[in-house]
């Protein structure tokens, strides 16, 4: 997992070049003004999915897993907690994997951390790293984030 904010370039220039190339569609892009849903980066090997809901209560969620794709999550507005842990193999399965959808849901997290998401700010999900996105922080709010999708060959 990588923490940080989209606008601090001297720490960013560090990370892969396709996170960067994230980061700077992120920085060129009018994120308020984005509809919600699916927009087209390169084809099927970057894209983004813009959403809009209300937090919830960590407890009442399950984390998701990806294998092929790298999940770049930037909170438009409001605030929200993601939960996350390392991999681990002993994550009880809640939801077999959804190929189409690249997807599997764990019924718990081992060792699990938060960390607590501002506008601007993004966080990285490797493949095979739980993650609960869309926790409430103080209070249940109405957020609105992007996640970009990079397929993981990008990072080889």
């Amino acid at each position: 997992m990588i923490y940080g904010h989209i606008e601090h370039q001297k720490t960013n220039q560090y990370l892969p070049r396709v996170i960067q190339q994230c980061l700077a569609y992120l920085n060129e892009t009018d994120l308020e003004a984005l509809p919600t849903g699916k927009h087209i980066i390169d084809g099927e090997n970057i894209f983004a999915n813009v959403m809009e809901f209300e937090t919830g209560d960590a407890s009442s969620k399950q984390a998701e897993v990806h294998k092929e794709y790298v999940d770049v999550q930037c909170l438009i507005r409001g605030e929200e907690r993601i939960q996350y842990s390392l991999e681990d193999e002993v994550n009880p399965i809640a939801k077999p994997y959804d190929e189409e959808n690249d997807f599997y849901l764990v019924e718990s997290m081992n060792q699990c951390n938060d960390v607590i998401m501002h506008p601007k700010m993004f966080a990285v999900f490797l493949p095979e790293e739980p993650h609960k996105p869309g926790c409430i922080v103080s209070q249940s709010g109405l957020i609105k984030k992007i996640v970009i999708k990079v397929h993981r060959s990008l990072l080889a």
